[in-house]
């Protein structure tokens, strides 16, 4: 964990991108894309960012010997032999949701307290480990990072103009996607526990809607190098589709590629605006650009084409506040151990607080 903020890049995004925000637009199709938004030296500072971040998760899984951890005594599941030798290690370099030698349970575990001593823990050679890998949450091991999600004004400007005055974070990402990554099909999330969905993660479209709810989460998938239909890994995404409120197969298999959709769960369903039917879109984003979208709207990330190279990305989603969420110091979507440390440290502290800290606090004094 770094003791303070590197230097931060006041000219990170560009004021006339920020300023042609539509937001009834946004409202009617679900998503927007800020093309262009990165400034040459933001794009710069993005991407040196994800391949430092690369080059440390990329360490800590070839490096640590996972077969000397006592995962028991830490009341998490143990690994398999045949799970960490060195070929599947090196299978899991290169990119994000690789690591598949890793249990859903390890994750959990090590996002509430940390893969820390005593005893054997996760190697870094040459930097501190805090605890979690670098692609579950970037800021605890990049000061750029940190200041991206939690302080840079500009960076606030635009989560502002998603939400208003107050939203927290719900989760934050890397998503790079090495060459033929499978990426991923046609899915979505609920808010929270899911209680402000509407309908099952099928359902049946009953519930259309112009009015955009007030609970939402906003996911804004960050490309510093671009994300086109041409290399692969790009995303698409199915305008108007949010105003069902249905978070499709958000927590079951998900097996739907685009005909899959258009025979499937999409007959039927209109545009609550235009009354169209809806139709599927494969987005086109160039360098230096992001995109936000309603986190409950089903969305697709195509397959990573061979000799494409790495599709550098990153996922920032924040939401409005949960009234019903659970008392805690910390946002769900933030490490506890490493926030825990982080404050004692002073490196958290006015809106960064703000944005980690729980909806439904409980006193940060007992840290």
């Amino acid at each position: 964990m770094a003791t303070a903020l590197a230097p931060r890049l006041d000219n990170l995004l560009e004021p006339e991108v920020l300023d042609a925000f539509d937001r009834q637009r946004f409202e009617r199709d679900g998503y927007w894309v800020w093309e262009g938004v990165l400034t040459a030296a933001g794009r710069r500072r993005f991407t040196d960012s994800l391949v430092e971040l690369q080059r440390k998760q990329d360490r800590i899984v070839m490096d640590t010997d996972w077969a000397t951890i006592d995962f028991a005594a830490r009341g998490m599941d143990p690994v398999e032999a045949a799970r960490i030798t060195p070929e599947v290690k090196a299978a899991c370099c290169g990119g994000s949701e690789q690591t598949h030698f890793m249990s859903a349970d390890w994750r959990t575990k090590m996002h509430r307290h940390g893969l820390l001593g005593p005893g054997p823990a996760m190697v870094t050679n040459g930097f501190e480990s805090q605890g979690i890998l670098p692609e579950f949450f970037p800021p605890a091991y990049d000061d750029f990072m940190l200041d991206v999600a939690t302080a840079h004004p500009q960076m606030l400007d635009l989560f502002g103009r998603l939400f208003g005055d107050r939203f927290v974070l719900d989760h934050f990402l890397m998503l790079n996607r090495a060459p033929e990554s499978a990426g991923r099909t046609w899915h979505a999330h609920a808010y929270c526990a899911g209680i402000d969905e509407v309908e099952d993660d099928i359902g049946t479209g009953a519930h259309l809607t112009t009015e955009f709810l007030h609970q939402q989460c906003v996911r804004t998938l960050c490309y510093p190098e671009g994300a086109t239909p041409a290399e692969g890994g790009q995303l698409a995404v199915i305008p108007g589709a949010h105003l069902y409120r249905i978070p499709f197969k958000t927590s079951i298999a998900r097996t739907d590629h685009d005909e899959d959709m258009k025979t499937g769960w999409m007959v039927g369903k209109l545009h609550a605006f235009t009354g169209d039917p809806l139709e599927i879109v494969h987005l086109s984003i160039p360098p230096g650009s992001m995109v936000s979208f309603v986190h409950h709207m089903p969305h697709y990330v195509g397959y990573r084409k061979p000799g494409s190279g790495v599709r550098w990305g990153l996922l920032m989603a924040y939401r409005t506040p949960d009234p019903h969420a659970p008392r805690g110091r910390w946002s769900l979507g933030v490490p506890a151990e490493w926030a825990d440390r982080a404050y004692a440290s002073d490196i958290l502290r006015g809106r960064a607080l703000d944005i980690l800290r729980s909806e439904n606090p409980a006193p940060l004094q007992e840290v």
